[in-house]
């Protein structure tokens, strides 16, 4: 007797015929005006590998994978064009980048420094004081550390705290604690360049439509106040809608205070993370100015963040600590550095910067950008920035960030041009603001650990609720802060010189 098809494998196959039927479906229909043969055919595939990225009927980087062996089979991209996108200089930042956070997570100096801030004795026994600290201090370690750890550690020390004392699940203190565990890890990100894979996305599309390669300090010179801002609207938005009348309550910091002294003294593997990340970050904000006035145009041009980011985690391989029975020890291991390379992150990126640029090489963004002027009319260029920011940012609530901003700025970069805005500042606010996944489990990872290391103390409920009001004030101060900013950090000179 024949059994039935286990119904998870029919919807397996289900979804992965699904993108090459659309597909085909898409190509049969006739092409709108505006719209080349190349560009339906770019839209096709995009298709594709957009339902594939949503639907997961294979991991996301295998869909990202594929998704460049696609563009080059139906001659979307060369396939030299599609293939380099696996070492394209984002890619290069990122892996370095990873190297270097690598040393700080096997050294546990991430650990120290989250002990360290929460167990200050500013913090006394006032809920308002520990909440800002705590927020702070998780948002401006994901400036530089990959935000799932920065979650993943926050919310385990919410939680033990919370434990301490025997609190409830949904007590307010620990409510917002833990939240603000997510959250800031996923605010804090656009602080700098390496603050998550997002921020490489942006910098790659903005290289790709407007040929302009980001410079380490120009993001943030902007990205640091901006996110430094959103995490204080945070701190203020959690007090006002959970903390706002509770009163000082008993917190449990001798526990951070424990962790921290079970650590011992600070090791010469945490002196030499934090020298190779203070190096690194020199080169990165300094290093071409530096080689410029010196006189050293050739050294300024190898001096880019990619090169930078890659020396420096490749240095860690051969800076000796001990002596072993078996040789000398260094502070990173290749064993170590493979762990630290998180594969599945460089290939999705390098599909989504594909894709963003198979966009372009068929026309689509300025065709999309034609259609959503029309409906924009006559709106001032201020808020059609404002709208641009606001679509970005809530369609990247349901959908992944990195996706969304391989779809929305080369759109964003054409339109700015149509209204006279200023096209950098546009497409870095428009791509910080896409990276606050916060509204649903399925928005950020962030989010997702939060909750499953919780344990009850916040749920999605919260995090729904406090998306909307979070994402607006991110908006208006990502627009403030590119209008202040942003013709000071990319003149208009800069452009015209591109």
């Amino acid at each position: 007797m024949n059994e039935r098809a286990n119904p998870s494998v029919m919807k397996q196959i289900f979804r992965i015929f699904l993108g090459p039927v659309v597909f085909l479906l898409f190509l049969s229909l006739p092409a709108p005006e505006g719209l080349s043969p190349l560009g339906m055919k770019c839209c096709g595939a995009g298709l594709w590998v957009v339902l594939w990225w949503i639907t997961e009927p294979f991991p996301i980087a295998l869909t990202s994978l594929f998704s460049l062996l696609l563009y080059a089979a139906l001659g979307l991209l060369k396939p030299p064009v599609s293939f380099a996108f696996l070492g394209n200089p984002s890619i290069v930042l990122l892996l370095g980048s990873m190297i270097l956070l690598g040393v700080w997570k096997e050294s546990r100096l991430i650990e120290r420094y989250a002990y360290w801030t929460i167990s200050m004795g500013w913090v006394k026994g006032r809920p308002l004081r520990l909440l800002l600290v705590f927020g702070l201090a998780g948002g401006t370690l994901s400036m530089i550390i990959p935000n799932i750890p920065v979650a993943i550690l926050f919310v385990s020390i919410a939680v033990a705290m919370a434990k301490g004392v025997g609190a409830k699940q949904g007590e307010p203190l620990y409510r917002c604690l833990c939240m603000s565990s997510g959250i800031s890890s996923a605010l804090g990100g656009a602080g700098t360049p390496i603050g998550g894979a997002p921020n490489l996305v942006v910098i790659g599309v903005i290289a790709s439509a407007l040929h302009y390669e980001m410079p380490f300090w120009a993001w943030s010179a902007i990205g640091f106040p901006m996110a430094m801002l959103w995490l204080l609207v945070m701190v203020a938005l959690l007090w006002l809608m959970l903390l706002r009348g509770v009163k000082d309550t008993e917190i449990p910091l001798d526990i951070a205070a424990e962790r921290l002294k079970a650590l011992g003294p600070v090791t010469k593997h945490e002196h030499i993370a934090m020298a190779t990340m203070g190096l690194a970050l020199f080169l990165w904000s300094f290093g071409q100015p530096l080689a410029k006035a010196m006189g050293f145009p050739g050294l300024a041009r190898i001096l880019t963040p990619p090169i930078i980011a890659l020396f420096c985690g490749c240095l860690l391989f051969f800076i000796p600590m001990e002596r072993e029975k078996d040789g000398i020890r260094f502070a990173m291991s290749w064993q170590q550095g493979l762990r630290a390379m998180n594969w599945d992150i460089l290939i999705f990126v390098a599909g989504a910067l594909a894709f963003g640029d198979m966009l372009i090489q068929g026309g689509v963004d300025k065709f999309m950008a034609g259609h959503l002027s029309n409906i924009l009319g006559d709106m001032s260029p201020t808020m059609v920035w404002v709208v641009l920011m606001a679509l970005s940012g809530l369609v990247s609530q349901a959908f992944s960030n990195v996706a969304v901003i391989g779809f929305m700025l080369p759109i964003t970069a054409a339109i700015s041009v149509e209204y006279g805005l200023n096209p950098i500042v546009t497409c870095l606010t428009v791509g910080m603001v896409s990276n606050i996944g916060i509204m649903f489990p399925v928005s950020s990872p962030p989010t997702a650990v939060t909750l499953m290391g919780a344990e009850g103390y916040t749920t999605a409920g919260d995090f729904l609720r406090f998306s909307v009001p979070m994402i607006a004030s991110a908006a208006i101060i990502a627009l403030l802060m590119g209008t202040l900013l942003g013709d000071i950090v990319f003149p208009a000179e800069l452009l015209s010189a591109q």
